[in-house]
């Protein structure tokens, strides 16, 4: 193959619109690129500093730069000033010295130009995962809008910020299904790098999903007026959250739930029909037992180690266990008991 000025400048122009680079930085990774090919069909030049510049007719001249010293200790990276004078006559000592070695033949070498194309993909690779780092670094812990792209086995493929991410099963709210278009909101727990590759950690289902949601739709959680204690979450059916505040003048649980319920209806919008409870904090744990069952009618609960057995009539007993028993697993979860109902 021949290395041909007009050819890197026609794929210059091409990487420049597919990856959105600043010209000068193309340049570079083609300087880098051919540097790697020639070291590999030139071997004589392994250990040695080479430069590479291409010009703006698309002409490519290749340096090896060498120190001019008194007394030579390493020919690769040294060169002594009478040598030095017999390439340019006015080199002075201790000069940093160009000398053209580019080849009379351009030709490339099968294995020098894997080697070539091996070092600018590794190179735009290393790019690519700067930007993505820039572009969602210090964003961990929000709420980020998605876009359902495709839909793949049981994985849902999603573009976050025009990036594709995979919102792998264990992630994804249960029983729902994703439809290619649809827009949801995801939680971004962190940024991770594995094997050489970036990737987003998403979440739907974590109780910080939540947390996310409500921060994004009451002001007073931003301000402390309102503070969430703890959130116990069955992702897709139930969430039930523990809500307090200082000021004896605020109802916390209307604060959440919103004039005329505007609030929770805007947060079960972004829920996709999940039940969702607020509940004051009580420092009475059969007082604060009752309110996490409400509105389930409790005729008597006994305390004893770790366990609490609350008595309920028959017709009762559906509404205090609810769907897949979530309200009791729920409040045992927030109680740290073990909850009994009879």
């Amino acid at each position: 193959m021949k290395l041909d000025g007009k050819n890197i400048q026609a794929a210059m122009m091409e990487l420049i619109d597919d990856y959105k680079l600043d010209p000068n930085q193309l340049l570079d990774i083609a300087c880098q690129g051919i540097k790697s090919w020639f070291k590999k069909d030139y071997p004589e030049f392994k250990k040695s500093e080479i430069l590479v510049d291409i010009k703006a007719d698309g002409t490519v001249a290749i340096y090896k730069a060498t120190d001019v010293v008194e007394e030579v200790e390493d020919p690769e990276t040294q060169i002594s000033l009478a040598d030095a004078k017999k390439i340019r006559k006015d080199t002075e000592i201790w000069e940093r010295l160009l000398e053209d070695v580019t080849p009379e033949s351009m030709e490339l070498s099968r294995i020098a130009t894997m080697t070539a194309a091996q070092t600018i993909k590794q190179t735009l690779k290393n790019i690519e995962k700067e930007k993505f780092y820039e572009k969602f670094q210090g964003k961990e812990w929000e709420l980020l809008k998605a876009r359902v792209t495709r839909v793949y086995g049981d994985s849902v493929v999603l573009d976050v910020n025009s990036t594709t991410v995979v919102l792998p099963p264990e992630w994804q709210i249960p029983w729902k299904t994703y439809e290619p278009g649809e827009e949801i909101c995801v939680f971004l727990k962190g940024v991770k790098s594995e094997w050489g590759a970036s990737n987003l950690e998403i979440s739907q289902t974590n109780a910080d999903y939540i947390a996310a949601i409500l921060e994004k739709c009451i002001p007073e959680l931003a301000n402390w007026t309102v503070n969430i204690e703890k959130i116990a979450r069955m992702a897709g059916i139930k969430t039930k959250v523990i809500v307090s505040t200082n000021d004896e003048k605020v109802d916390p649980v209307g604060v959440m739930v919103g004039y005329k319920g505007e609030r929770i209806n805007e947060i079960l919008s972004l829920l996709d029909g999940e039940k969702v409870d607020f509940i004051e904090y009580d420092e009475d744990p059969e007082v604060f037992l009752r309110d996490l069952l409400k509105p389930t009618q409790i005729q008597s609960v006994e305390f004893s180690d770790k366990k609490a057995v609350i008595k309920v009539s028959e017709e009762q007993k559906p509404l205090a266990i609810w769907k897949k028993a979530s309200n009791i697993k729920l409040a045992s979860q927030i109680m740290w008991i073990s909850l009994e109902i009879i």
